[in-house]
């Protein structure tokens, strides 16, 4: 249903703009973590999603051993969707977030000599794609390209554990925070009116078992063809039942790496006194 509520998880942004590393004193106040973080707090406020909480998020990707940002394949989105029960990945890319610090001013005014100093700005660009579990396709996206007056905005918040501030102090994790604040609300609100895409019927996939070794069995379809790893195929047996040829199913197998043109998969199920075969015909199950 387009309306919801979607489960969600929130993953680091991939940062391809180095100088947004300077900004926050530690890696969770950096641009890259904290506007995801921010951005999980503000989509846990809305009814269209559910959203898994950034320590679950963490623990599950030290435990799986994945990274938690960077290209998000279809392998990597399959077994996240799997092992925290989710329907979507909201990824993100910073290709720009620059901080222009305020310059002092002086000038003359009837006779007195003065001064003042321009407030200091960030310059931020970022892309966001939700993208299907199953299959890594976007389903939808978020922008914000904005110059952003540091310090103000959203003052008196606490974000990430910093108490935001409304003077304007340049870079400091305080300021900034005020600015992760105003572009995590930005793209929340955009990500709770964006129609997500509707995706094609599930292919039904049809090959045939090359070769058994202990408990895997291994099948000609591959990367080329569409597979991922998760997806569960129904191996079936042409029979002879007196005059008329039928079909058994007499095992199940699971998908658990995948090649170009191939596929290991691990045996699951096997029906009574049945044994997969080399030869035996696979079916994708939906």
């Amino acid at each position: 249903a387009q309306d919801g509520p979607f489960s969600i998880a929130v993953l680091d942004f991939e940062d391809q703009d180095e100088n947004s590393r300077r900004y926050g004193s530690s890696d969770s106040t950096e641009p890259s973590k904290a506007i995801p973080a921010v951005l999980t707090t503000e989509l846990v406020k809305s009814d269209r999603f559910t959203v898994i909480e950034r320590s679950q998020l963490e623990s599950v990707l030290k435990e799986q051993q994945l990274g938690a940002s960077g290209a998000v394949t279809a392998e990597t989105a399959a077994r996240l969707g799997q092992v925290l029960g989710v329907e979507y990945l909201v990824v993100g890319n910073i290709t720009e977030f620059t901080v222009e610090e305020g310059k002092s001013k002086s000038f003359s005014l009837f006779g007195m000599g003065s001064s003042s100093t321009a407030p200091s700005v960030a310059r931020v660009s970022i892309e966001v794609k939700v993208l299907d579990t199953e299959s890594a396709r976007i389903v939808a996206t978020a922008s914000c390209r904005k110059t952003l007056e540091i310090g103000k905005g959203g003052g008196g918040v606490d974000i990430l554990g910093v108490r935001t501030s409304t003077q304007d102090s340049g870079s400091s994790d305080a300021a900034m925070a005020n600015v992760y604040y105003t572009i995590a609300s930005d793209l929340a609100k955009q990500l709770e009116t964006v129609r997500f895409k509707s995706l094609p019927a599930k292919v039904k996939y049809t090959g045939f078992v090359a070769y058994v070794e202990g408990d895997k069995a291994y099948i000609n379809l591959g990367a080329k063809q569409g597979i991922t790893p998760k997806l569960v195929f129904n191996v079936r047996r042409d029979l002879q039942k007196g005059t008329i040829k039928i079909k058994k199913t007499v095992a199940e197998i699971q998908v658990l790496n995948v090649d170009e043109e191939s596929s290991e998969c691990q045996i699951i199920k096997v029906e009574a006194e049945d044994k997969v075969q080399a030869g035996d015909l696979v079916e994708s199950k939906f």
